[in-house]
């Protein structure tokens, strides 16, 4: 911004990936590992982008995944704040993620805040700060009207084979593809990198962080102040 018009906390994340927990019950033989480790390698891979993209300076944080919560404990003040001043809202869109009341609250928080251009910004059309992820394939009748309307991220200007892949494997599938994967992962996360700074520079985000979880919606219905 060539002007602070709109005040910025600098210890705000730029984008909140939301994502449904996996929970599994730990058996006795079994040697502990995280469920949700190939969430946490997106994260990581979308940040370093970020960083790049925007240039943020040394320190700032370019984005919030919550790795406290298993499946849905605690409203933490993080991440009130996170999803109170973030910029961009990226949820992994499965059939796990539409289940939860955890996931729900999240969205919430963040639609409910004002959007409004950027000075001088050209959004494209259709666009909005929230951009829903293929994470893993689900049956699009039963995705909530809240979550449909919302333009699904597609990747776009990549080898004819790409896109495709990403729609019908979604993300967790790229990774579960192995080698045979990993290019259309790199480039689709590249894309969607892309298309987070893009919505950075172009819509701002005003602030507004809700520590009571009674005024959050736990489930994924229309409302009149789902405006993000």
């Amino acid at each position: 911004m060539a002007e602070k018009e709109f005040w910025e906390d600098e210890s705000a994340p730029v984008f909140f990936l939301s994502y449904a927990r996996t929970r599994v019950r730990p058996r006795a033989v079994a040697p502990p590992r995280d469920n949700n480790e190939k969430v946490f390698q997106l994260f990581v891979d979308l940040s370093d982008h970020v960083v790049e993209l925007l240039g943020l300076d040394p320190g700032r944080t370019a984005g919030f995944m919550d790795r406290v919560l298993d499946g849905g404990q605690l409203w933490t003040d993080d991440l009130a704040f996170a999803a109170g001043h973030c910029q961009v809202f990226i949820p992994l869109v499965s059939s796990q993620y539409l289940r939860s009341q955890w996931c729900a609250r999240e969205w919430d928080a963040f639609t409910r805040r004002r959007v409004v251009p950027r000075p001088d910004a050209d959004p494209s059309a259709g666009e909005t700060p929230v951009i829903p992820v293929n994470w893993s394939v689900v049956d699009r009748r039963r995705v909530p009207e809240v979550v449909s309307r919302r333009q699904m991220f597609t990747p776009t200007r990549l080898p004819s084979n790409i896109a495709p892949m990403y729609r019908e494997e979604g993300i967790y599938g790229l990774f579960s593809l192995g080698s045979n994967g990993k290019d259309a992962y790199d480039a689709v996360v590249w894309r969607l990198a892309q298309r987070i700074a893009h919505a950075y520079r172009t819509h701002w985000v005003e602030p507004a962080v809700t520590t009571d979880l009674r005024q959050l919606r736990d489930r994924f219905e229309e409302d009149g102040h789902d405006v993000g």
